[in-house]
């Protein structure tokens, strides 16, 4: 039918925009380890516990990879001490975990120009609740033009 004819044509369009925005390439940074004081609970406040953060960062490598260049890439070790920072609360305490990975997802955008999206999972291991569990955690995923549109500017700047 022309209707399902439509949306094929519309989902290939929207691949191949994705693909020439980086969609193909990742960067990948799993498993960073922080002490925080983020939460619901007083205790948390108190006593802090530890919070691992995976992070998965969406963009163009092409240039990169072909000329071995390290201007041409993201800055991994910005990429962590940006985190590190939010995590460990040098500014703001956030109560939910949701809170925190969206901090997190728009200070990527805001200082890493080349990561057109993002993929962070937030998990916290010792996490008090009422029974045993490996962890909870919060996973978003975000395109730079939506956390551009949900500032309103046009800017993360």
């Amino acid at each position: 039918s022309m209707t399902s004819m439509a949306v094929s044509f519309a989902r290939r369009a929207l691949a191949s925009e994705a693909v020439a925005r980086g969609g193909r390439d990742t960067i990948v940074l799993k498993g960073l380890s922080f002490f925080g004081r983020h939460g619901v609970l007083k205790e948390e406040e108190a006593l802090g516990q530890k919070f691992v953060v995976d992070l998965k960062l969406g963009c163009c490598l092409e240039s990169a990879g072909r000329t071995d260049d390290v201007t041409r890439t993201v800055d991994y070790a910005a990429v962590y001490r940006t985190v590190k920072e939010i995590v460990e609360g040098r500014g703001r305490r956030h109560e939910l975990v949701e809170s925190l990975a969206s901090t997190i997802v728009a200070s990527v955008f805001r200082g890493f120009e080349q990561v057109e999206h993002v993929d962070v999972f937030v998990k916290k291991p010792q996490v008090a609740l009422m029974g045993e569990l490996e962890y909870a955690g919060v996973r978003m995923l975000r395109t730079r033009d939506e956390v551009v549109g949900e500032s309103g500017s046009g800017s993360l700047k």
